[in-house]
C-alpha cells in the first residue's frame, strides 16, 4: 500500500492500494540465483542492482488474465534486481546447467543458479508459461458454413480474417457469361465432355 500526503494546506490524502492486484498473482516457481545483465559498452555479465549477492527469483502468473513475470529480491537487503513481463514468443536459453538467460525489449538477462536443481524447476516453470502464452495466440478454427440456405455471401463468425492469421477457408463462386452483342442472343459455353463440344444459341 503507497500513500501519499498533501502540502499542510491541503487535507487530502491519496491512498493506493495494490492487495487486490497481488490477490491475483501466485508463485509458481522460486529459486536462489545470483542476477545479471548483459552490459554492451563493457561486453560483460554485471550484477543486477547495487551489489552481487543472491536474490530469491520468482515467476508470478496472474490468474485472471493469465499474465507472467519474473520478479527477484537480494536476499540481503530485499532490493527489486528485476522485473519484467514474459512476453509471448520470448527465447528462454539454458547456455549451463546452472546458467540460463533470455532477452526481453530492453536488455538480456542471465540468472546463475545456486543448483541445478533450482535451475531445472525455474526453465520448467518457464516453459509452462510460454507454453500458455503461445497458446492463447492461436488462431480460431473456421466457422462451418451454413447448408441450409444457401447464400452468395458469407459473413465469418469469429471477426476479420486478419485476426485468423490467414487460415480461414475462402469460399469463391466464378460465372463466364459471353455476351455476342448488344440485344442479341446469349450465347452459352457447355463443354459436357473433352471430346465433344458444341455452342448452344437461344433466340429471343
Amino acid at each position: 500500500m503507497i500513500t501519499f500526503r498533501s502540502t499542510p494546506n491541503l487535507a487530502t490524502t491519496v491512498t493506493i492500494d495494490y492487495s487486490d492486484y497481488q490477490s491475483c498473482e501466485q508463485s509458481i516457481a522460486s529459486a536462489r540465483a545470483s542476477v545479471m545483465v548483459y552490459d554492451d559498452t563493457s561486453k560483460k555479465w554485471i550484477p543486477s542492482g547495487t551489489s552481487s549477492g543472491l536474490s530469491k527469483v520468482h515467476i508470478f502468473q496472474n490468474i485472471s488474465n493469465n499474465t507472467f513475470r519474473v520478479v527477484a529480491r537480494k536476499l540481503q537487503d530485499h532490493e527489486v534486481v528485476i522485473n519484467c513481463i514474459i512476453l509471448k514468443g520470448l527465447k528462454y536459453n539454458q547456455a549451463t546447467h546452472t546458467f540460463h538467460q533470455w532477452r526481453d525489449n530492453k536488455q538480456v538477462y542471465g540468472l546463475n543458479f545456486s543448483s541445478r536443481e533450482d535451475a531445472d524447476g525455474f526453465a520448467r516453470a518457464m516453459t509452462h508459461a510460454l507454453d500458455v502464452l503461445n497458446s492463447n495466440s492461436l488462431p480460431r478454427p473456421p466457422p462451418q458454413p451454413m447448408t441450409q440456405q444457401p447464400q452468395t455471401h458469407y459473413q465469418q463468425a469469429n471477426g476479420t480474417y486478419d485476426e485468423d492469421m490467414g487460415y480461414s477457408p475462402m469460399v469463391q463462386r466464378t460465372a463466364i457469361y459471353h455476351q455476342v452483342s448488344p440485344g442479341g442472343p446469349t450465347r452459352l459455353d457447355s463443354s459436357p465432355s473433352a471430346s465433344h463440344s458444341r455452342t448452344m444459341t437461344r433466340e429471343d
